[in-house]
């Protein structure tokens, strides 16, 4: 891991110099340094995430080695900048009193940070820094139509939505999009052949024309991307949509206020959103890198609601933690029963919601025994854990909504012929101790689930 890794290297970096440090202070200045450096090789590596350059410049910079030495190269993506869960509109209210933010719709899709690079060539970057330039050619054709031609360079941070142009340009779902075909070095999509098509809606810049922009406030950010880019042509280029609201107007008890975001969000859903983004616009309101901060904050369904009920799966499998989950098991594995089989078919992943507590509990719990030689005969799934469970506990789990899955296999063959049902976004709610494991959510409730959800979805997706 990166995280662990770069702040290795910058405390080598300071140890090595412990000589000269030795003249200038105590443990405590040596211990501050470490931390500084430590936190300045991160922040380089988020800022520009390549180690051929991070790494001699801090070689050669050593105790002295500064971020800010470093900037942003169109071609290699940065780290995106992350928000909070929170809980609903008062919440937001409370968290941004006197300050001015701005809601935006936070749409269905997929993350894209897009790059002009000098010689004019276009590249799309996933949310993980993965390449998927090769499958997108039709956003490429629109960003090139769309920016002006004083935007020489740039990078910018979009979400890419799958959209029935045909249909007064209605959203879909990420559903439809994940079906578009990826392509690849050997595979390359022409703009003829693609049969769902897309709209970008770009919600902020980070760098422009040679200036990196992380620093500048949202407000200004917004000025520099609308400065660069023609009007919004429907079903291809948008803006994110979104309102703005005051500092005057940023306070709990502001009726008007709560109302307005209320209503916003309510449309945000009405138009097939996931719920809505708030950002500040003034205070604290720069670009961070891979920071999920207070910043910006994320309202969505599943956090107001969530589905109609929960479900009662059980935990078949798990990987071993990362970071400071390390020595834990994260995530685990989730699967509901099918009698007719008498099969555990994997539902989704979890990661959320539990305790650390609860983590040093599950270590202890699923150990000698409890842990297979290999996956069950009875298991149904094509995800591939680091260990597999025997079928002992259950646990309440709750999400946003239900999607079909290549992975997953719950309800396989009940709503779709080949693909099983996953759900989105789950998180732990409590351990269910009065339920055997054979009791716990069957295959048909889940298919039920799926088809009185209130966002429909089109399953006939072809293999």
């Amino acid at each position: 891991m990166m995280r662990t890794v770069l702040p290795a290297l910058a405390q080598a970096v300071v140890m090595d110099s412990s000589p000269s440090l030795s003249h200038e202070g105590t443990a405590d200045n040596i211990k501050e340094k470490l931390q500084c450096l430590s936190s300045a090789v991160v922040e380089a590596y988020n800022i520009l995430p390549n180690l051929d350059l991070v790494v001699p410049l801090l070689m050669r910079k050593g105790i002295t080695f500064s971020s800010s030495a470093l900037s942003m190269v169109p071609g290699i993506p940065i780290k995106p900048m992350l928000a909070k869960i929170t809980n609903g509109v008062p919440q937001v209210l409370k968290l941004f009193q006197n300050k001015g933010f701005t809601c935006e719709y936070k749409y269905d899709g997929q993350r894209a940070q897009i790059h002009k690079l000098a010689d004019g060539t276009m590249r799309v970057f996933s949310r993980n820094g993965e390449e998927t330039t090769s499958r997108f050619p039709d956003l490429v054709n629109i960003i090139k139509e769309s920016c002006k031609p004083a935007a020489s360079t740039f990078i910018l941070d979009a979400e890419v939505v799958a959209v029935d142009r045909k249909n007064g340009c209605k959203l879909m779902s990420f559903q439809e999009l994940s079906s578009r075909e990826r392509g690849g070095k050997d595979s390359l999509i022409t703009v003829d052949s693609i049969k769902v098509e897309i709209c970008v809606f770009v919600f902020d810049i980070m760098f422009a024309n040679e200036e990196q922009l992380l620093g500048l406030p949202l407000r200004q950010r917004r000025k520099y991307l609308k400065d660069l880019f023609h009007d919004e042509k429907p079903g291809y280029f948008a803006y994110a949509k979104e309102i703005t609201v005051e500092a005057d107007d940023a306070f709990l008890i502001r009726e008007p206020t709560l109302t307005r975001i209320n209503s916003f969000l309510e449309e945000a859903l009405h138009s097939s959103c996931e719920g809505i983004m708030v950002k500040s616009l003034d205070t604290d309101a720069g670009y961070s890198p891979s920071k999920r901060s207070d910043s910006w904050l994320k309202v969505k369904r599943d956090y107001l609601e969530g589905l109609n009920d929960s479900l009662d799966l059980v935990p078949i499998g798990a990987w071993h933690g990362n970071g400071r989950k390390a020595g834990w098991y994260s995530p685990f594995l989730m699967a509901c029963y099918n009698p007719d089989t008498e099969e555990y078919q994997s539902v989704c992943r979890v990661m959320s919601g539990f305790s650390d507590s609860f983590y040093t509990e599950m270590k202890e719990f699923f150990s000698g025994d409890r842990i297979l030689s290999k996956k069950p005969a009875y298991y149904s799934t094509a995800e591939v854990p680091d260990m597999w469970f025997s079928p002992e506990l259950v646990w309440e789990i709750r999400g946003a909504d239900f999607t079909v899955s290549p992975k997953h296999q719950a309800a396989v063959g009940l709503v779709h012929p080949s693909r099983g049902i996953s759900m989105r976004f789950p998180r732990f709610i409590r351990t269910v101790s009065a339920r055997n494991p054979e009791e716990c959510s069957t295959a048909a409730d889940i298919a039920e689930m799926f088809h009185s959800q209130t966002r429909k979805m089109d399953v006939t997706v072809e293999d």
